[in-house]
């Protein structure tokens, strides 16, 4: 135990409910050296951040836990609510996934984190303030002395997640467990604060306890990963060899089902798991992926148990690459090219010199400038960080926010109003898809209702026997029973909410969907079969769509064109080979080295962005990059605004580095 800094034994947590008992937690075992790291990956509820609450002893009244949790000698389990008081956020530290519901909006940034000094240490308030100020610079926040004295809405999510990591060290806790804490960030961001944690780990000697479902991020601050499922661990090991050799068909699979650097909708179908993950009962025993398993045989159940397989690497099944049943064969899509795609000389969508400003005395520079254009058939992936007006730009485009001035051209007719003025015709040919369907979904209809509704308004299909047919072939199409008519979203898991939320955007045919990262809160498995769903309806019904993502890997497995944004502005515009393979604005470079790799063994070094976003109540002068750019020309970077550089005729970029046209 000496060479162990916490060591979980046998640990089962079971929750109590109207349905029965059920198994969240089963026998996990697992120890974190000091100074180590261990990620750990698996779909939503396979037990993951259970696991990490039980830890802190933060489980719900419903909840029975057994085994042992050892920190440093001491189980934990057994301890009082008043004995835990010396660990929780003093020795263990805990950061979880919305930084929201961790900062309190009616109290500055700088009295939440003094109080944890003066609690934890007994500091006074100039001691707290001074330990409040290294923490923030620790966390690479810039003029920290500003920063205490606001509140969590005066600033962006990601300083608050640094903020939040920056309270979790106060103390210099000797384990620091993070749930997710990047899942909903920019690339940028992520990477900021994924290279802060690194360094963080050696500066203060800290262990850490990573929980993500993405295998990129876990590359970065994990040394070993522990791989979940249904409450169990299925495979445990060193990186490079869990990535290069998974034992588990589970392990195999996730990693398979993310879209991957070179990895096209032309040229290959994402894999995907199939089902979902079940509640799982006390008594029922053997391996739980079976259900789910490509690789399964009248064997698994016999031989199913963690044995050793390599060196320091453990998994309960040795399947992953069976060939008694051999792999299913992914059919490749149909190819297409961008010149294929174009039915019509007439693009379907035309932006042009868009802007967006909000508020009257003090304003909001949202959008400033947009011109862009959309074909027939074709996908524009649009990208950038929070806040640099893509979706501003996309809810303009469906009518939900109206233009302060600009055009917004569609079929030949300007569609530059709110939706209230829209005619029918251009309502029922726009449809949007959001990021949070549970949040777009009427809680109180079921899934006919929510489909059925724009078919009567928009359709005029007023026969509820036509309506409920063609909802059955939409649920068909989206891959759902049609048992899932008389349910409700509450009913339904994440995926399955944002395929009805698919359905309903097509049960009016239309010919722009705008897509509003639909797939950022999904788990990489569900994210694979919506984004194949996607594809194969744009093949069948010849849709365009406005696709907004933060991940450029989803972004470059979508898109046929690319947007690149920042602060209101067009950065880089061109065919996703032209923007992806041969990027030429400096902020493009930025994004692309910061995207995280599944491969352990590809180390890409992140260009760093220093400082932060312009600030969106001033009208921008130059280029709105120049404060940040690791390629500054000069001062006509911060004086005048960059020029249109075409680099081949569909291939532009504005800025003031002389770049040669091809």
């Amino acid at each position: 135990m000496k060479d162990n800094l916490l060591e979980i034994n046998n640990l089962n947590v079971e929750f109590e409910t109207f349905d029965g008992t059920f198994s969240a937690v089963r026998n996990v075992s697992l120890s974190l050296g000091h100074n180590d790291s261990i990620g750990i990956i698996g779909e939503s509820g396979c037990g993951k951040s259970t696991m990490a609450f039980a830890t802190m002893k933060y489980l719900a009244k419903n909840a029975k836990s057994s085994g042992s949790i050892i920190f440093k000698d001491k189980d934990l389990l057994s301890m009082s609510e008043r004995e835990l008081t010396q660990y929780r956020g003093n020795r263990i530290a805990m950061v979880f996934q919305n930084p929201y519901s961790s900062l309190n909006p009616s109290l500055t940034i700088g009295y939440q984190l003094d109080e944890v000094s003066i609690f934890h240490r007994e500091f006074d308030k100039a001691e707290a303030r001074k330990a409040t100020i290294e923490a923030l610079k620790m966390m690479n926040i810039g003029e920290p002395e500003r920063v205490v004295r606001r509140y969590p809405h005066q600033i962006s999510g990601g300083i608050q997640q640094r903020i939040c990591i920056a309270m979790a060290i106060l103390c210099r806790p000797d384990l620091m467990i993070l749930d997710e804490p990047t899942t909903a960030l920019d690339v940028t961001t992520e990477a900021v604060i994924l290279d802060s944690l690194k360094d963080l780990r050696e500066k203060l000697n800290m262990s850490l306890i990573y929980i993500s479902h993405d295998m990129g991020v876990i590359n970065k601050v994990a040394d070993k990963i522990v791989v979940m499922y249904n409450g169990e661990i299925v495979e445990h090991g060193p990186k490079e060899q869990l990535f290069e050799h998974p034992f588990h068909p589970y392990t195999r699979a996730l990693i398979n089902c993310m879209p991957r650097g070179g990895i096209v909708k032309e040229d290959s179908v994402l894999n995907t798991i199939h089902g979902y993950v079940k509640r799982r009962g006390t008594q029922e025993t053997g391996c739980p992926f079976a259900d789910r398993c490509e690789k399964r045989n009248e064997t698994c159940e016999i031989t199913y148990g963690m044995r050793p397989v390599g060196h320091l690497h453990t998994a309960a099944c040795d399947r992953a690459y069976a060939t008694d049943i051999p792999d299913k064969k992914r059919l490749k899509k149909e190819k297409q090219t961008i010149a294929d795609l174009k039915t019509e000389d007439e693009p379907l969508l035309e932006i042009s010199n868009l802007y967006k400003v909000y508020g009257s005395r003090r304003k909001v520079y949202a959008v400033n400038g947009v011109d862009v254009s959309l074909d027939k058939s074709s996908v524009l992936g649009v990208v950038g960080e929070s806040g640099c007006g893509k979706s501003t730009t996309a809810h303009m485009v469906a009518g939900l926010y109206k233009p302060t001035s600009g055009r917004i051209v569609f079929e030949g007719a300007d569609i530059s109003i709110s939706w209230k003025k829209r005619s029918p015709d251009i309502l029922k040919k726009i449809q949007l898809i959001f990021q949070n369907p549970g949040n777009s979904l009427n809680p109180s209809h079921t899934i006919e209702q929510i489909i059925s509704r724009p078919m009567k308004r928009l359709m005029h299909i007023n026969s509820p026997e036509e309506r409920r047919q063609k909802i059955l072939e939409l649920l068909k199409k989206v891959d759902l029973g049609s048992d899932y008519i008389t349910k409700k979203p509450r009913q339904l898991s994440g995926g399955e909410q944002q395929r009805v939320a698919i359905a309903r955007a097509l049960s009016i045919s239309p010919e722009l969907i705008v897509c509003d990262e639909p797939t950022s809160a999904l788990d990489v498995s569900v994210q694979a079969s919506v984004l194949n769903l996607l594809n194969e309806l744009q093949r069948d019904t010849n849709a365009a769509y406005m696709f907004i993502s933060h991940d450029l890997n989803v972004i470059n497995y979508i898109s046929d064109y690319i947007l690149v944004m920042y602060a209101g502005k067009v950065c880089e515009y061109g065919k996703r080979s032209e923007v992806m393979d041969s990027p030429h604005h400096p902020y493009t470079e930025a994004l692309l080295s910061s995207i995280p790799e599944t491969d352990p063994k590809i180390r890409r070094t992140a260009i760093k962005l220093e400082g932060q976003l312009p600030d969106p109540g001033k009208r921008p002068k130059g280029c709105p990059f120049a404060g940040r750019c690791h390629k500054q020309v000069g001062k006509v970077c911060e004086h005048v605004q960059p020029p249109l550089v075409k680099l081949s005729d569909t291939h532009q970029v504005f800025c003031h580095i002389p770049f040669n046209a091809e």
